[in-house]
């Protein structure tokens, strides 16, 4: 299905012209960067959820750096022993 949208005349012949000089296709260009810009809000939608998650069990960010030096440790005493 496909669907039409408006855009300022102006604006959209001077993003064509841009992306022709980068030779890139305006309507792909325009496609990729509208599903970056949903991917992109959908990432930011779940880090909102998961900080919100994070400060009802009360972890902190402290926690997180302990837990990422405890880790960090510990693969670094599986190499030497390896």
């Amino acid at each position: 299905m496909k669907e039409q949208i408006t855009i300022d005349k102006d604006l959209w012949s001077e993003f064509e012209s841009a992306a022709k000089k980068n030779r890139r296709n305006p309507m792909r260009l325009m496609t990729e960067y509208i599903r970056e810009t949903l991917q992109i809000w959908e990432h930011q939608n779940l880090d909102r959820k998961i900080r919100k998650d994070a400060l009802k069990s009360g972890y902190t960010d402290a926690d997180a750096v302990d837990l990422v030096k405890k880790y960090r440790l510990e693969k670094k005493n599986n190499r030497a022993s390896a």
